[in-house]
């Protein structure tokens, strides 16, 4: 407790790190977004089928590079992501809260279901957890000193936020809608270094700006399709409800554990006053609050459905929030009760995610993918002989499986198209052929309707097993593209 109380914020970053980085690895199988970034990151260039390449980038690095093709590498990745959101989320806490309360702001993140459970999924949105605050924090001291470096950095972080996840956007009006509302951030559009800013941002994403025109912005394509499975296209006026509703509501269940440690915590305490300047106000309730009203006015205005992952970094400012305008007398009573919440939350999330980890049957979880990249090499070869395994097609989880543990590495073709795959040649795949790979049968024929020359599907079983020794059957739909000439 000694070392608790001395060094509250160490012992913090520390636990969570420990904690989230090692409960994954009872997983047999990397998390589905995880292997596709790094498959992303090796073979991409300047834009993916769905998402700008920076978070590709890094998985590649991390995984391939640095952690020489070991799991723990990828699920390090995203807590070391969430450790560097943490951290200054606590240097822009203290430009409006004591040492204290801006540490115990951070820690109450926990509670957050974003940065812990379901930031053990390496994802676009996991690196969202660190780029926010950082932009956020540069923004914030940019606009109180004023000198090029900050604005330069908040141009830098900027750029980078737009080159992760394009609603970043949605932070990025934020702070233009502060730099417009409020009177003293507004003076500071009469200097050069908000302009400078939007110069650097600019420069850091026009790379992938020219790529998505090269490419006839084909993953426009994606992100609209990923709002517009529609379960209520014969209720329009519904849509404009149920679907902002919806949204807001994951939000705020997302982030009850914050509030219930808190309000514990402030349960009979002393409340107080804490004195910020309307300046203050101003900039935590806008790039706090107005990101998540943006999505949520979205979906009411256009009836969009929107995932409720879309939210993940938004609630960066939520201990911030709650100490800044509801604030509490910081007893001793008050520390342990936030204390014991906040483990006593890391503890039992820690011990459903390993429920859930050990229980599931799940190829997504069990997939022994060392042993079906292996089994699939074996059948290319008793087909094909010494003809080079050189691509693979199919859905994401699949393809890119064998991408990553098939013993030759075949290149992965995601959804079977190779419109959506524009960095791999169309002549050199027709030449080397593929193994095409599908979860079912329909999936298998729109394969075929999309590549042409495929074979008819053949069935791999593949046997799962959890950690309690339960055996679950999964059938994959495989066949070969363009070659021997069979499927002509």
């Amino acid at each position: 407790m000694k070392i608790l109380r001395k060094y509250p914020f160490q012992v913090f970053l520390f636990l969570h790190f420990m904690v989230w980085s090692l409960v994954p690895l009872l997983r047999k199988a990397l998390p589905m977004d995880s292997i596709e970034a790094i498959s992303w990151g090796m073979y991409c260039d300047f834009g993916t089928n769905k998402h700008p390449p920076l978070s590709g980038w890094l998985a590649n690095f991390f995984y391939n590079i640095i952690g020489f093709e070991q799991p723990y590498a990828i699920y390090a990745l995203s807590q070391l992501c969430v450790l560097i959101g943490f951290i200054y989320i606590y240097r822009l806490a203290r430009g409006f809260l004591s040492k204290d309360r801006a540490v115990f702001a951070v820690m109450l993140l926990e509670g957050v279901i974003y940065y812990g459970f379901s930031a053990i999924e390496y994802n676009v949105n996991v690196v969202s957890l660190a780029l926010w605050p950082m932009c956020v924090f540069y923004f914030y001291r940019a606009l109180k000193q004023n000198n090029f470096k900050d604005w330069v950095l908040t141009g830098l972080f900027a750029g980078l936020n737009l080159f992760n996840k394009y609603t970043s956007g949605l932070l990025l009006l934020s702070m233009a809608f502060f730099m417009l509302y409020n009177k003293n951030a507004r003076q500071k559009l009469k200097t050069f270094g908000p302009y400078l800013c939007v110069f650097v941002c600019l420069f850091v994403i026009l790379p992938h700006l020219v790529w998505l025109y090269q490419h006839d912005f084909f993953v426009m394509g994606y992100f609209m399709g990923r709002s517009s499975h529609d379960s209520l296209a014969n209720w329009p006026i519904l849509k404009h409800l149920f679907y902002p509703l919806k949204f807001i509501s994951a939000q705020a269940l997302f982030g009850l554990g914050a509030l219930l440690v808190y309000g514990i915590a402030c349960y009979k305490a002393k409340h107080l006053e804490i004195k910020l300047t309307r300046t203050q106000k101003d900039f935590l309730l806008i790039l706090g609050v107005l990101p998540v009203c943006l999505m949520f006015a979205i979906s009411l205005v256009f009836g969009v459905k929107l995932k409720s992952m879309w939210g993940f970094p938004c609630a960066y400012l939520t201990g911030v929030l709650l100490f800044a305008f509801l604030p509490c007398k910081l007893t001793d009573g008050f520390k342990k009760k936030l204390y014991i919440g906040v483990y006593a939350l890391m503890s039992l999330m820690a011990v459903a995610q390993i429920l859930i980890i050990c229980l599931n049957k799940s190829d997504k979880f069990q997939l022994d993918a060392k042993a079906f990249g292996q089994s699939l090499e074996e059948i290319w070869y008793t087909k094909n002989g010494r003809l080079p395994f050189e691509y693979v097609a199919g859905d994401v989880w699949w393809a890119n499986n064998a991408a990553l543990f098939a013993p030759s590495k075949p290149k992965p073709i995601i959804w079977a198209d190779l419109k959506q795959n524009p960095w791999f040649d169309e002549n050199d795949v027709a030449a080397k052929g593929a193994l095409i790979l599908t979860s079912d049968e329909g999936e298998y024929m729109a394969a075929r309707k999309k590549m042409k020359f495929v074979s008819s599907p053949k069935v791999l079983e593949v046997n799962v097993q959890n950690r309690l020794g339960k055996t679950k059957t999964k059938k994959v739909y495989y066949g070969f593209y363009n070659v021997s000439g069979e499927n002509r």
